[in-house]
């Protein structure tokens, strides 16, 4: 096999494709992405190219940029969603996504260390992440993947929505994409039960992310394989939001309940739906003693 990312050099500068690369900012199983340049422009971009390994993402990531909905998802434009510029394929068929650069950790990482920048302002990186999901549903999209660690947070304290690479359209019935992919501890019951997905499956998502960006807990004992994880979500109660902060109000339990709830007709209909009872929650928990 062919060594993978066959770099070029020009002018002593190391290049893949049309952009300059200037340092690696993270590396998977499945890809590695690149700090980068677009020699033209002079604007900074997140180059993230899929490795050989990755055959079943590449095919979805293909499926999706090669269709009408993914010139959709080309084009999608919100503040609180990556930016994509340009999507093709290397030298040796791995493809490629230039997306726009963000200068800040996700929030998962942030979580793990129960970060006081997310808990001075988590109401407001609640609305944020609410209305990023919202605009992307509004495409006809679902993420399938939304969880922490595809939230960014940049040194501006935008929150940036990331990776596509499960994202499929709305209605879709190919059982071919309908498929149980996503990161266990933030799959919806139906997903674990590999039935047909919507717009509720990424509430349930970020009503878990909710929780913990207002708890740094997660609703459930999500301990054990992800065979566990996943069991978790179809028979675990969760836990009662002021168990672990006494301080926010019932109300704002009662929004993410909703996210959260096994039986997905019990869910919100929309991220909208949601978002207007996320805000009179959260202004009821700003008015608590000590609360912003």
């Amino acid at each position: 096999m062919k060594r993978f990312l066959d770099f070029i050099f020009f002018r002593g500068k190391k290049r893949y494709g049309g952009y300059e690369l200037l340092e690696e900012i993270a590396r998977g199983g499945m890809s590695h992405i690149w700090k980068a340049r677009q020699p033209e422009t002079g604007k900074l971009c997140a180059l993230k190219i899929l490795t050989p390994e990755s055959v079943g993402t590449q095919d979805r990531f293909k499926k999706l940029f090669e269709s009408e909905e993914g010139a959709i998802a080309l084009r999608l434009s919100h503040k609180n969603v990556i930016e994509t510029f340009d999507f093709g394929r290397g030298s040796q068929d791995e493809y490629y996504i230039a997306m726009e650069y963000v200068n800040g950790p996700n929030l998962e990482a942030l979580i793990v260390v129960e970060s006081p920048r997310v808990r001075r302002n988590r109401f407001e990186l609640l609305m944020q992440m609410a209305q990023g999901l919202a605009y992307i549903h509004e495409q006809s999209l679902i993420h399938r993947d939304f969880c922490p660690k595809n939230v960014l947070l940049g040194s501006d304290g935008v929150v940036k929505i990331i990776d596509f690479g499960l994202c499929i359209p709305a209605g879709v019935h190919s059982r071919a994409l309908i498929t149980r992919a996503g990161t266990a501890s933030y799959m919806a019951p139906e997903q674990v039960r590999n039935q047909q997905v919507d717009v509720r499956t990424d509430i349930y998502a970020y009503g878990v992310s909710a929780y913990e960006v207002l708890t740094f807990r997660k609703p459930f004992n999500l301990s054990g394989d992800r065979q566990r994880k996943m069991q978790t979500h179809l028979n675990v109660p969760p836990l009662p939001l002021r168990d672990l902060e006494p301080g926010l109000p019932d109300e704002l339990d009662d929004v993410l309940r909703k996210c959260i709830a096994k039986d997905r007709n019990m869910r919100y209909k929309s991220m909208n739906e949601a978002i207007e009872d996320l805000q009179a929650a959260i202004e009821i928990a700003r008015a608590e003693p000590g609360e912003q």
